[in-house]
């Protein structure tokens, strides 16, 4: 939050960075609803036993040195309070002034599928000073995911690899559009072969019932939290089932919680347009900047050439090998999502396009590379890379229903495409290993609308790719006490401004809300001058 501060450790913890057709931001009936509501009541869950105290330790691993760690045990199945556990694992930061210290914040980074301890080493660009001097700061790897008794869908990345293999972002063919099926539903035989009895567990509900007890075991009696991007559905939902324990609650870059629940494949339609939002913006600044864009003039007809060529097939280019249609919108969506990275992003959208058309030379050639798409590995530094990806997909699965017919998918995408022809075939075939997952009852999906202790802050930048402002007017409108903050700006979830940060702070030291309205600005433009 760091105003002007180019934040690329932070995007580590705020994307799971893996191709649009498998990111897992990547993206019922009466006997569930009258499960939801039973679930929903904040008390349900004070049949399991008391949370313990965490008990803090120096963190050994690498990445934590210099922080506090611990693990804690959680019920694998809320429904047998008394039965099997599961292991969370916590990183903290302890306050800087503890004789005067509030409480605690926990964290999330979103995904799903991200791990949180790591948060602790960016609290500096998550809240300024004055909020780290009164609180502890503890980020949590949620069930299933990092150190957190990982998920664990296949024996080797090879196993995981052989099927990304066989994935297409942008399947356009019929041969490509049943590979990339095919092997989508194939992810979901080895996730229900191998993953064990905690793949019916991972639902968002589950974690919110989690995070109840991560508050209980720190000794607040209240809750404290920041989360960002599907952070803000664990946030959503941890409201409705315990609105009575929120102190303050951040929820940055925002879903439409029952949209994403209730409706997944309208969501999915818009998450698409969202990307589209925000390219056309991007290449309107882009035009305006001028002198400082490398892709200026006309970059939406540029864009749209280099993405139909591409489409027809791949393009060789000189040294560097071919360029697919899949490594061209895996390069743009993920550059979304940071306006300081558009320099560089029109750059090489530049270079990609005079090496297809015409107009390279041999020194540019020399300084430049093309991204390629490829199955990148999730958070975890075991010997198994792909938890991520694995633990992404069981949540989304769980709380989301989307067509469990995969002969749908290719219609589905054509209509997504037609409305978003960047962005929407890849957003279509995103989930496809959804159509054959285990059904499960074990879901939040409303209602929205109780009425909490305290003010919830929805915060979303105007130009968000991942989750666009329509969702965050949602967010503030479905919940039940919310107040909306929006930075006018660009990128996923809210960054480089000083503004922001200072509500931030008011809000969790002294409870204050922006008055109804409020806008802030983004302290870097998207094409500063040199």
């Amino acid at each position: 939050m760091v105003a002007g501060t180019a934040s690329d450790r932070k995007d580590e913890y705020m994307t799971v960075v893996t191709p649009l057709h498998r990111r897992i931001s990547v993206r019922a009936g009466a006997a569930l609803a009258l499960l939801a509501a039973a679930l929903a009541v904040p008390g349900s869950a004070a049949a399991a036993p008391t949370a313990g105290t965490v008990r803090w330790a120096e963190c050994t691993e690498e990445g934590l040195l210099g922080f506090d760690c611990a693990t804690t045990e959680v019920p694998l199945d809320y429904d047998k309070p008394h039965g099997a556990t599961t292991t969370i694992a916590l990183a903290r930061r302890p306050a800087d002034d503890p004789a005067h210290k509030i409480g605690t914040i926990f964290v999330n980074p979103g995904g799903p599928g991200g791990p949180g301890r790591g948060m602790v080493t960016v609290a500096g660009e998550i809240v300024a000073p004055d909020v780290l001097a009164r609180f502890d700061l503890v980020g949590f790897d949620p069930r299933g995911i990092g150190a957190s008794d990982p998920v664990q869908c296949f024996a080797t990345d090879a196993e995981a690899e052989a099927l990304y293999a066989r994935m297409r972002i942008v399947p356009l063919s019929r041969a490509e559009i049943s590979s990339t099926i095919g092997a989508n539903l194939a992810y979901t035989k080895g996730c229900v072969k191998n993953a064990g009895p905690l793949l019916a567990h991972m639902s968002t509900l589950n974690v919110a019932k989690d995070l109840d007890r991560l508050r209980q075991a720190v000794g607040d009696a209240k809750l404290s939290y920041i989360g960002y991007s599907y952070g803000t559905l664990i946030g959503a939902t941890y409201a409705n089932l315990f609105p009575s324990r929120v102190r303050a609650v951040i929820i940055d870059g925002n879903v439409d919680p029952d949209q994403r629940t209730n409706h997944r494949l309208a969501n999915k339609f818009e998450r698409a347009g969202g990307f589209e939002i925000v390219l056309d913006a991007f290449l309107r600044e882009c035009d305006k900047a001028v002198a400082t864009c490398a892709f200026t003039g006309d970059a939406r007809t540029k864009f749209d050439r280099l993405r139909d060529r591409l489409r027809q097939g791949p393009a060789t280019l000189p040294e560097l090998g071919t360029v697919t249609i899949d490594d061209l919108t895996d390069f743009i969506s993920g550059s979304m999502y940071n306006v300081a990275d558009w320099p560089d992003t029109a750059a090489t959208l530049q270079f990609a396009y005079d090496a297809i058309f015409g107009g390279v030379t041999p020194s540019t050639l020399a300084a430049h590379s093309l991204p390629k798409a490829k199955a990148r590995p999730g958070w975890s530094p075991d010997a198994y890379s792909y938890n991520g990806n694995d633990a992404g997909l069981a949540v989304n699965c769980a709380d989301a229903p989307l067509p469990r017919n995969p002969a749908l998918y290719p219609g589905i995408a054509d209509a997504f495409e037609a409305a978003s022809p960047t962005f929407g075939r890849a957003e279509a075939f995103s989930e496809v290993a959804c159509a054959n997952w285990p059904a499960t009852t074990e879901r939040y999906h409303g209602p929205w609308n109780r009425r909490t202790a305290q003010t919830v802050l929805v915060v979303n930048p105007t130009h968000d790719p991942a989750t666009r402002y329509d969702f965050a007017l949602r967010m503030t409108r479905e919940l039940g006490n919310a107040r909306l903050l929006t930075l006018d700006g660009f990128g996923h979830t809210t960054r480089y401004s000083a503004c922001i940060t200072g509500w931030y702070s008011r809000y969790l030291i002294d409870g204050a809300l922006p008055p109804a309205g409020t806008h802030c600005q983004q302290d870097l433009a998207p094409f500063p001058a040199a």
